[in-house]
């Protein structure tokens, strides 16, 4: 048997080629996550580098580090749809009727607020400022929006704009999140804080991105307005995504839980400083909601609301509620909110475009058992 003798320079080549090798499959690895099996459903996982859970003070270590820079983050986008296929009506019919479930929502400490503004103190001096040159809210503010037509009335308004919104519940609890996508790019959505273990609720698509893999570096700014962080900056440790998502999306499954760490100067949880809005799923497909997001065709330096009824369609299928707002960009990921004997509840998160409706209406994932419930016993929200 002829044996064939390779110089050193050659081996080492060969080794550096096979490390190469190994280095790439190991990040395909990572980059598909971890799935993680439930009783409701399977979830792929994935944790933070160590370098995104704490974040550096310097503009230079972090693309998120300053005002300036979040400033100059563009909105996500909504992805195309990859389930248009018209469903049976049947489909909207639960095989099983399920019983509603809640996790009940939770407050800060009574002090939260002042805690927040001797932690960040020139952000709340400058926030005072431009809430004294904009005066209380006029009434009509709260009360008056703009109306779509018949089939998808709504109401909307401004969210965290003045200053008796945005210290409260629910506008303190939802903010920004910033991310930079695969093609190393950022952008931004809307996230929710609903879990008293400093849980976000979100959008799939905005942890996600179809055909390209995993966002990263994610910090999520809760009551962000006018570029302002009131409540500190926060970090991600994991993030949740239902495996329904994959590979192709589905407005069903458009939602992601993120645990966060703590905040970047004080290291405390988000939780110490504005509390956590409550979950709740397998309800009707028609109640009354209050649809949060930072629409870039309205304004990106504060949330608006869209109030109005939420529908089933057959053409969006199982699981995926409808409601009327004109809301674009941005919103993504954005809570649906359901007042509950007093309390604020999550039902769904912005998902994107009705089909045939963009700016008229919207769709959102219907919280149910297989993604909501799911992410969270996944993830220990």
């Amino acid at each position: 048997m002829t044996q064939h003798h390779r110089s050193p320079r050659t081996v080492a080549r060969l080794a550096a080629v096979g490390a190469l090798a190994l280095t790439c499959f190991a990040a395909q690895a990572a980059d598909a996550g971890k799935t993680v099996h439930t009783v409701y459903g399977d979830v792929i996982a994935i944790q933070a580098p160590q370098a995104q859970q704490r974040l550096p003070a310097s503009a230079q270590a972090h693309p998120f580090a300053t005002a300036r820079q979040r400033a100059a983050v563009k909105p996500l986008q909504w992805a195309p749809r990859d389930d248009q296929a018209v469903a049976a009506p049947a489909e909207l019919t639960e095989p099983t009727v399920r019983a509603a479930g809640r996790a009940s929502a939770g407050e800060a400490p009574a002090f939260a607020n002042y805690l927040a503004r001797n932690h960040f103190r020139a952000t709340w001096q400058r926030l005072d400022a431009l809430d004294a040159a904009k005066g209380a809210a006029p009434a009509t503010a709260l009360a008056d929006g703009e109306k779509d037509g018949a089939h998808y009335g709504y109401s909307r308004y401004p969210g965290n704009y003045y200053t008796s919104q945005w210290k409260t519940t629910p506008w303190n609890k939802i903010g920004k999140l910033y991310f930079t996508k695969p093609d190393g790019s950022g952008s931004y959505c809307t996230a929710n804080v609903a879990s008293g273990n400093s849980v976000l609720v979100t959008a799939a698509h905005c942890v996600y991105t179809l055909g390209a893999g995993w966002n990263s570096n994610f910090v999520f700014v809760p009551a962000e307005r006018n570029g302002e962080a009131p409540y500190g900056r926060f970090g991600w440790s994991s993030a949740r995504i239902p495996s329904g998502y994959f590979p192709s999306g589905g407005r069903r499954w458009d939602v992601a839980v993120i645990k966060l760490a703590g905040e970047q100067t004080t290291g405390l949880p988000v939780t110490s400083y504005v509390g956590w809005l409550g979950r709740t799923w397998n309800r009707p497909y028609s109640e009354f909601a209050y649809a949060h997001g930072y629409a870039s065709n309205l304004s990106t330096q504060y949330t608006h609301v869209c109030a109005g009824q939420t529908y089933d369609s057959p053409s969006e299928g199982t699981n995926v509620l409808v409601q009327g707002c004109d809301m674009t960009y941005g919103a993504s990921g954005g809570a649906w909110l359901l007042n509950l004997s007093g309390s604020h509840y999550v039902n769904s998160v912005v998902s994107g475009p009705h089909i045939g409706a963009f700016g008229t209406a919207w769709v959102g994932p219907r919280f149910a058992d297989d993604n909501i419930v799911a992410l969270c016993a996944a993830m220990g929200c």
